[in-house]
Formats: structure tokens, sequence, C-alpha cells
């Protein structure tokens, strides 16, 4: 089976080609020599001799690189902001290396009545769910463990179950482009021309749910019918799935580019 991650990883692989390049990056974001070789592993079918990259250290490999990796394109957050160091700090970085902290402020509004800036609080988060793998139609599968704590909207403070997921490929555009994050509120009422996360269960395995994030269009006591914005090559706008199958289906309330 393929690596899900192999272009981040032939990215990073590349990136640390130059001699001593692998260790200083290591010490700078925190990983051993070791981690950091396991990171890159394409090749070798041992499984314990390879392992995922996680979300943070691809932000951190980020800033160092001055560079955003495959797929990732939108988080240009990540050029200017560095693991540990809380807002409103950012980390100055030059050829690569940081060289120093500054303070982030709002500029002073010049205006005789100044508008109102609203802040949201720093202890209300929801979890961003973990993804593996990528298919057809825009198919992902969560991998079930929270991966990262994004900022909550207003609308989903104190919603129970509430979640955000990072949209892969381009199958929603221009709706929704990769990388950005959804949130998801899963006790909303689901309305014509929603947009929706469903999960969907796999033929013969009731293990294997398939997600997607696309617009709702209708459903029946037979099937759920959705629509994607962008197909690929082969694929229709339309994907119909029997009512039986459908795990789940939680409104999209809210997305952005972080």
């Amino acid at each position: 089976m393929s690596d899900p991650q192999y272009e981040v990883k032939s990215w990073l692989r590349q990136k640390l080609q130059p001699r001593g390049i692998k260790s200083e990056f290591g010490r700078a974001i925190g990983m051993s020599p070791d981690k950091v070789t396991r990171s890159i592993e394409l090749d070798d079918p041992d499984p314990k001799k390879r392992r995922s990259l996680q979300m943070e250290e691809l932000a951190a490999a980020a800033a160092f690189f001055q560079e955003l990796p495959p797929g990732y394109e939108g988080m240009t957050t990540w050029l200017t902001r560095r693991g540990g160091v809380s807002e409103p700090d950012a980390v100055l970085f030059k050829d690569g290396k940081p060289i120093g902290v500054v303070e982030v402020k709002n500029p002073t509004p010049n205006a005789s009545f100044p508008p109102r800036y609203q802040t949201f609080p720093d202890d209300v988060s929801i979890p961003l769910r973990g993804q593996i793998s990528a298919g057809p139609n825009g198919r992902f599968i969560m991998n079930g463990q929270d991966i990262a704590r994004v900022f909550c909207p207003p609308g989903l403070e104190g919603v129970d179950g509430a979640y955000a997921v990072q949209v892969q490929g381009t199958s929603g555009e221009p709706r929704f482009f990769n990388g950005e994050t959804a949130w998801v509120n899963p006790h909303a009422k689901i309305r014509q021309g929603d947009d929706v996360v469903v999960q969907v269960l796999g033929k013969d395995d009731e293990d294997d749910v398939s997600s997607y994030i696309k617009r709702f269009v209708s459903q029946s006591s037979g099937s759920l019918k959705l629509y994607q914005y962008n197909p690929g090559k082969g694929e229709t706008h339309d994907l119909i799935f029997p009512t039986d199958k459908v795990f789940s289906i939680h409104k999209v309330v809210f997305h952005a580019m972080l």
C-alpha cells in the first residue's frame, strides 16, 4: 500500500539532502535523528522503520524551510508562526533559522469612532480530526484521533460533539479549497443545499467508514444524494449512497483557511 504522505515526505526528504541540514533540522524542531530518518522513509517495507508526520511537525518544517509542503499551500500562517510560541507572539526567521520573537499588535485605528474588534477566548477550542488516505470523489477516512485543537466559532460554543476536519483535495473547489478547515455541528438540522460531512459504511466491512465533504441534495428511505462541485476525471457531480449504509450526516457551519 502506498504511503498517503508520500508527497509530503518526498518534499521533506529533498529538503534534508544538503550536508548537515538533517541534524540542524532535528535540533531546531526537537526531533531525534532516528525520528527524522523514520519520518522520511519511503522504501523500507518494515512499518517499524517508518512513521507518519504529525501536523505540528509539518508546521515546524514549513517554518524552518520557509516553504509550505505540497498539499498545504493554504497554511500560510505556518511561515510566520512556530510551535511553542503563544499568541500574540510570532517568530522571525532568516535563512531557515529563528532570529527572534516579536509581539504582534493590532494597528491603532485612526478613525474618530474606531470599530470594536471581536476577540475569541483562548480556552475555547474543538478537536481537529485526523485523516488518513484519500480516494475518488474526495473520499477520506477519519482515523479516529484528534490531531490538534482549533479555535471554536461562537456558534459552536457548548455544542457537544462539535469537531473540525481539514479539506483534502480539489473536489470541493471553488466552495472548499485544499487545506481549508471545516467546522461541524453534529446536531444541526440538515436542509437541501447545506454543506455536510457524510460518513458511509463500506459494502462488505462495516468497520470501513468512508467520509465525504459535499453538498446535501436529498435523502429518501432508499438513497442519499450528494453533489460535488469539482468532480475529477471520470467522476460525476452526483454521488448516491444507499440510505442503510449512511452512518452519519453532519452539517458544516463554518469554514476558513487557517
